[in-house]
């Protein structure tokens, strides 16, 4: 009689797949420094599994020196952008550093500290000079830095979308205290400015979100995007694809349940109050 030839745990006949000791069809078994099924926990470099202990760029093992930006100095004791590079600093150095928001980079008094002429550095990595008025956008604001020092622009409750919304300013200090789809910072307020309106909240019909017009961050004015579920597709007003490229609307209402409203509160358009 012919030999009766069985399965293998992955399904094929014959086949030489076996399980491993976690009960994985072909897998490697138990992983990691702890020897764990699943595990992924590395040996840290003071030794110990699963620590936090890091090797810093300097190669000390919980060293505290950090990767940052550099420039050379001009003649004047500016830096000198041309230079920029990225150096390994010690946790007390700071001479040099031309990444935004560091010591010689705030937006501080020109006047009454001109040593920092030319060298504020905003999060384009531009230098506005202080003896100019220059402007995040006409209809916005006109700040003049000689009137203006970081703490008066950070945190003033108006996002200054342009210069200070970036992770070095903690994103304007904390004003740009929404996020859309893409990962972009803005506020209610700064729709006003830009559009006449507010851009999440519900007010009658003066909401971008849920206005018949999908925001899907191609607005050369703000562009924000709302096509996604954190935004309730922009209150149903965007168009999907399915893998076959077919287009159908994001959230149909027709059908019940087909969109459930996210429970975090940050869907704010007109539809999920329907």
């Amino acid at each position: 009689m012919e030999p009766t030839l069985v399965p293998d745990c992955s399904g094929v006949i014959g086949g030489e797949a076996v399980a491993d000791v976690c009960g994985v069809c072909g897998g490697i078994g138990k992983t990691g420094c702890d020897s764990t099924c699943g595990s992924t926990l590395q040996i840290d470099c003071a030794g110990v599994c699963g620590g936090p202990t890091k090797t810093d760029c300097n190669g000390d093992c919980g060293g505290n020196s950090f990767t940052d930006y550099f420039c050379k100095e001009n003649e004047n004791g500016t830096p000198n952008l041309d230079s920029l590079s990225l150096e390994c600093f010690g946790v007390d150095e700071n001479g040099g550093n031309c990444s935004p928001n560091t010591d010689s980079c705030h937006y501080i008094d020109c006047g009454e500290n001109p040593m920092y002429n030319d060298t504020v550095i905003d999060c384009n990595w531009n230098l506005p000079t202080c003896d100019t008025t220059y402007t995040i956008e006409d209809e916005i604001d006109k700040i003049e830095c000689d009137k203006y020092d970081s703490s008066d622009w950070l945190s003033d409750g108006s996002c200054h979308f342009e210069f200070t919304n970036c992770e070095e300013f903690e994103f304007d200090g904390g004003d740009c205290n929404l996020i859309d789809c893409s990962g972009l910072h803005f506020s209610d307020e700064l729709c006003v400015l830009k559009f006449g309106q507010v851009c999440t909240e519900t007010e009658g019909d003066s909401s971008a979100l849920g206005d018949e017009f999908c925001d899907d961050g191609n607005d050369d004015e703000l562009p924000v995007n709302f096509n996604c579920e954190k935004w309730g597709f922009d209150g149903a007003e965007c168009i999907c694809e399915d893998e076959n490229n077919i287009e159908y609307d994001c959230w149909d209402k027709t059908i019940v349940g087909n969109y459930v409203c996210p429970s975090d509160g940050e869907v704010r358009g007109g539809d999920c109050f329907d």
